[in-house]
């Protein structure tokens, strides 16, 4: 008996394994070069990864300190310890806009790992209201939604203090709060600039429309400059027919 779990274990790759996480086993596969220790995979490391990793298997999905302080409630020294083993670990990294995976995740993670960041993001995003559409705009194909999202990356806009952005393959979600009152998120999806928030309550929602409205004021400003260029093009080629 004790030859036969000896021979299976030899059969196991040697950098495979299993750990156990928020009472569930979690096979994780650790690179021969990796310097990723399994003791480093605590709960709330891996709150931090599912957050990240949103909507798509490695995403460029960036939340600032305090927007992760605030998406998954955890205290300011907690997270702090979760990012400097993650940053350690080579799993995150820090931008000028936030927080962010590295790419390193997909070769540390294999699929099982995955689903469970998502089932676990899934539930961290069901502990919030629901939000209601305040406006909504088209974006013409003169203007590219990346340019959108660099206009916006970051930006304050009155009361509204940057959170973070998420990526998927549907688009994007642009993320702020106004003094953890409520939040505003900027939804661009098929070309549609959709602006929403959880405001609660006459004086909230009142704000959160006129914070709204600044966003899509910069929006705008980028509609213009497409339809400048646009104009521009027309005349010149106008002018060509006649010479």
């Amino acid at each position: 008996m004790d030859t036969k779990n000896s021979h299976e274990k030899e059969e196991k790759p040697a950098n495979e394994k299993e750990v156990k996480v928020d009472d569930k086993l979690v096979q994780i596969i650790i690179d021969a070069t990796s310097n990723v220790s399994l003791d480093d995979f605590q709960t709330n490391d891996k709150k931090v990864l599912s957050i990240l990793h949103q909507d798509g298997d490695v995403s460029d999905n960036q939340y600032t300190f305090n927007g992760l302080v605030r998406k998954l409630g955890i205290h300011q020294q907690s997270l702090a310890r979760s990012l400097h083993r993650l940053e350690n670990a080579g799993l995150v990294k820090k931008t000028e806009y936030g927080y962010k995976l590295t790419k390193n995740l997909d070769s540390v993670l294999v699929k099982k790992s995955r689903i469970d960041l998502e089932n676990l993001s899934k539930a961290i995003s069901s502990q919030y209201a629901q939000f209601e559409q305040i406006i909504q705009l088209y974006i013409p194909t003169t203007v590219k939604v990346e340019d959108v999202v660099n206009k916006l990356l970051g930006k304050w806009f009155g009361t509204l203090r940057w959170i973070g952005i998420v990526e998927g393959d549907g688009g994007y979600v642009l993320q702020w709060t106004s003094n953890d009152k409520y939040h505003v998120n900027l939804k661009l999806v098929s070309r549609y600039a959709v602006v929403e928030s959880d405001a609660v309550g006459a004086k909230d929602k009142s704000e959160a429309t006129i914070n709204a409205h600044r966003i899509l004021e910069q929006i705008t400003k980028l509609l213009k400059e497409g339809q400048g260029r646009t104009e521009g093009k027309n005349r010149y080629s106008s002018f060509g027919l006649y010479n």
